[in-house]
C-alpha cells in the first residue's frame, strides 16, 4: 500500500497514474507536484447530526472521482504529510469504494522538493472518466454494530493520552497514531518497528481490529499502519468518538 520516491520518479508521467495532493487547497495552489490534482479531506466526508465526519455518500463520490479521472485502469497515488492524516483518510475512502489500485506515497511534500521533483502553480486538466464503485464493507464499521459486538473486536484509540483519559470506548487500547509516524522522511515507521509496537500492546494478527479517534482521520493513519505491519482484518470506525458520544453509547 506504499510506494517510494523512486517509484514515483519512474511513473510520474504515466497516463494511468493519478496523483492526488491532499493538503489544504490554498497550499496546493501555492505550488504542487507537476501533474498532481487537489483532493482535500472536506471533499470526501459528510456530517451527521452529531458532527461526525462520515464517509461521503456513493451518489456524490461517483461524480467526484469521475471528474478527476479515476477508473479501474488507474493507479491512484495519494500524497500528503506524515503528521496530517488527511492522506490516509482519502486513501481509505478510495479503498472503501473498491479502488484497489490505491497507494500512499511513502514520503512527504518537503522530501519531494528536496529530491528535485518539479513543482508548479499550473492547474492540470484531467480527462473525466466513469468511476464505478464496488463498496468494500469489510474495512468500515458502523456504531450500532460495534456497540452490539464489542467483545468480538479489539478496539484501538488513535488519539492522544489526554483525550483517551477524558473518556474512551469500552475496552479500547491506546496507540496514538503519532507513535507509528516516521520523522526521517518516510510516512510510517518500518514494519519491524510497527510489529514491535503492536506486539507491546498485546495485539495479534488474528485480532479483528477497529481503529477510531475523534473524527476518523487519525484512525485512518493507524489503519494503514496496521496494514503495513501485515494485519489483514482491520476496520475504520469513521463515526469515531464524536458519533459514539453523540449517541450516548457507553464510555470508560
Amino acid at each position: 500500500m506504499l510506494v517510494s520516491i523512486d517509484w514515483l520518479k519512474d511513473h510520474i508521467s504515466d497516463p494511468d497514474v493519478v496523483l492526488l495532493d491532499t493538503r489544504p487547497k490554498t497550499l496546493y495552489l501555492y505550488g504542487h507536484l507537476e501533474n498532481s490534482q487537489s483532493l482535500s479531506i472536506d471533499q470526501v466526508i459528510q456530517f451527521d447530526q452529531y458532527g461526525s465526519h462520515l464517509v461521503l455518500d456513493e451518489t456524490k463520490i461517483i461524480p467526484l472521482f469521475s471528474s478527476i479521472g479515476i477508473d479501474d485502469s488507474k493507479t491512484v497515488v495519494v500524497i500528503g504529510d506524515p503528521m496530517d492524516p488527511s492522506s490516509a483518510r482519502i486513501a481509505w475512502t478510495l479503498l472503501y469504494f473498491g479502488h484497489t489500485k490505491t497507494v500512499l506515497l511513502d514520503s512527504s511534500i518537503p522530501e519531494l522538493q528536496k529530491n528535485g521533483f518539479i513543482f508548479t502553480k499550473k492547474l492540470p486538466s484531467p480527462k473525466p472518466t466513469d468511476f464505478m464503485p464496488k463498496i468494500n464493507r469489510d474495512i468500515r464499521i458502523e456504531s450500532q454494530h460495534l456497540k452490539d459486538n464489542l467483545d468480538r473486536f479489539t478496539i484501538v484509540d488513535a488519539r492522544t493520552l489526554q483525550e483517551f483519559m477524558s473518556g474512551h470506548l469500552p475496552k479500547a487500547k491506546l496507540i496514538p497514531f503519532t507513535d507509528g509516524i516516521d520523522h526521517g522522511g518516510n510516512l510510517f515507521k518500518n514494519k519491524e518497528f510497527l510489529d514491535a509496537l503492536f506486539l507491546e500492546n498485546n495485539l495479534s494478527k488474528n485480532d479483528s481490529v477497529v481503529c477510531y479517534c475523534m473524527h476518523g482521520h487519525r484512525a485512518s493513519s493507524l489503519f494503514f499502519q496496521f496494514k503495513s505491519a501485515g494485519y489483514d482484518n482491520v476496520k475504520l470506525y469513521d463515526g469515531s468518538f464524536v458519533e459514539w458520544y453523540g449517541r450516548r453509547f457507553p464510555l470508560e
